[in-house]
């Protein structure tokens, strides 16, 4: 206590025990019980903003996506972990199958179905499984990817639903149209929203911005409406507007990494070098041999096997050092990486030295629950799932589909999950399904099949097979090995 609490404590103590107590607290917030609350020498550098998600987004989406398609384009790890994210959420493409609870429907569905899918792309290009792959990519790299959603004639059409796909880049999105920035109001990044931030379009250019020669402005993007298109991206907080490039973690630690290694090709290349240095008596011949090299420089070089009297002259040869702890430290960088990027260090670099199946099994368990919840959580309710409405609106509005009271309700059979060690999973599966863990149609959803057209073959194959009175070991209805079964005893036989 100070002399002026004293005093105010003399003639005033309830004053003075009020000053006392907001002192008292005040010392109390300054030691704050978090310690990385704290501004003390560990964390002195630490900084941290309280800004929204939004507003992080803005100040860094366009320098991230930039350096993050340098990494994949540079590097074979960026290119690798794109590859791996792509080839488990979407594979060869996101099934749609149809469950009308009719077969007739469901036929139809399923043939337009087929049908559209091989012509979806605007582009001509691609088909719907290519276009996935090709958004799901854009979206890890860049940070977000548009599929727009447009209708074409009938004509154009031809016996397919009048309707196409246009996958677009996230640079497409005017980032200059935003509220902030005085020019319009209820839209931030490129996105326009309405009450409670409902998504209600994108300002989108009419080309690439990165195009050579073609300056764009806000005046040249136009809104398109919010269920014309299908906005790919992964919210990382609440009330994103915009996504971040999956490589925001790991994009630092990867270039010191490249880094890294080109240090130690260079350093190996110096220490293979074996460079000597000849010490002679000033004008004194030179006791070795020299050769022109192509630029007519003379250059003195030791042939193998040569024996060469040099008299009073003295070679000293450069000796490197050949100590290094690359190896270590760059197998401790591929590791982080992995872990930032969600796969695994064996999917990264195919390194499987150290592996055996339960570590293995291990790592695919978590690999695979991240999977999922990309497939359900992201891609279908932002891409599939508006697109087969879209799909089932135009197939009706022209004629391609009947009108049902019930709808059309499709399932989505996601890429099958390749097994570590097949027979054993297989076995595992087999006994979830017979004890009631697992139904049948999951069973067979989960390789990545729609069940009724296996039901369907199944059907057709072996009544084929039936007819030409062809035996076979495959046939589920029969034993193992395809043995007959035993007869059933007699009535009142008894066993030996």
């Amino acid at each position: 206590m100070n002399v002026l609490d004293k005093v105010i404590s003399f003639f005033d103590p309830v004053s003075g025990v009020n000053r006392a107590a907001a002192r008292q607290l005040l010392r109390s917030s300054e030691k704050r019980d978090y310690a990385a609350a704290q501004f003390g020498r560990r964390n002195k550098a630490w900084r941290g903003r309280g800004t929204s998600a939004t507003t992080e987004v803005a100040g860094a989406l366009t320098t991230l996506r930039d350096r993050a398609r340098d990494f994949v384009r540079n590097g074979w790890a960026g290119q690798r972990i794109l590859d791996v994210l792509t080839s488990h959420v979407i594979g060869t493409g996101i099934m749609t199958v149809p469950n009308t609870g009719s077969d007739r429907a469901d036929n139809r569905y399923r043939l337009l179905r087929e049908e559209w899918e091989e012509r979806s792309d605007i582009e001509g290009v691609l088909d719907y499984g290519g276009q996935q792959s090709l958004i799901l990519r854009s979206m890890a790299e860049g940070g977000d990817s548009v599929l727009r959603m447009l209708p074409i004639s009938l004509a154009d059409a031809g016996s397919s639903v009048p309707l196409r796909l246009q996958g677009l880049e996230g640079d497409l999105i005017d980032t200059s149209r935003d509220s902030l920035l005085g020019r319009e109001s209820n839209v931030r990044l490129g996105v326009q929203i309405g009450e409670w931030n409902l998504r209600e379009g994108l300002y989108l250019h009419s080309a690439h911005p990165g195009d050579g020669g073609v300056s764009f402005g806000s005046e040249g993007s136009k809104l398109v409406a919010w269920n014309d298109l299908c906005h790919l991206y992964r919210p990382l907080r609440l009330g994103q507007m915009r996504g971040i490039s999956w490589f925001a973690p790991i994009l630092l630690n990867a270039k010191e990494i490249q880094d890294l290694m080109e240090a130690a090709i260079v350093q190996q290349r110096t220490q293979a070098s074996f460079a000597g240095f000849l010490r002679r008596s000033p004008g004194a011949a030179n006791p070795l041999v020299t050769k022109k090299d192509d630029e007519g420089t003379k250059v003195t070089r030791i042939e193998p096997g040569q024996i060469q009297d040099i008299g009073d002259s003295e070679i000293t040869f450069a000796n490197p050092s050949s100590q290094s702890v690359f190896g270590e430290a760059y197998k401790a960088g591929l590791w982080a990486m992995a872990a930032g990027a969600g796969i695994s260090y064996d999917q990264l670099t195919g390194d499987l030295t150290q592996a055996n199946y339960s570590s293995l099994r291990a790592g695919k368990i978590e690999f695979r629950r991240l999977v999922e919840q990309i497939q359900w959580q992201i891609f279908v309710p932002m891409v599939c799932r508006k697109v087969d409405r879209r799909f089932a609106e135009y197939a009706l509005m022209s004629g391609k589909l009947p009108t049902r009271k019930e709808g059309y309700r499709v399932d989505h059979v996601m890429p099958a999950v390749e097994p570590i060690d097949p027979k054993k999973d297989l076995e595992a599966d087999i006994l979830a399904v017979r004890a009631g863990r697992m139904s049948p149609q999951t069973f067979i959803s989960a390789w990545g099949h729609d069940w009724r057209k296996v039901v369907s073959d199944f059907d057709a194959f072996f009544k084929f097979a039936d007819a030409n009175n062809v035996p076979l070991d495959i046939d589920p209805r029969r034993p193992a090995n395809g043995a007959r079964t035993n007869a059933a005893p007699a009535e009142g036989a008894q066993n030996d």
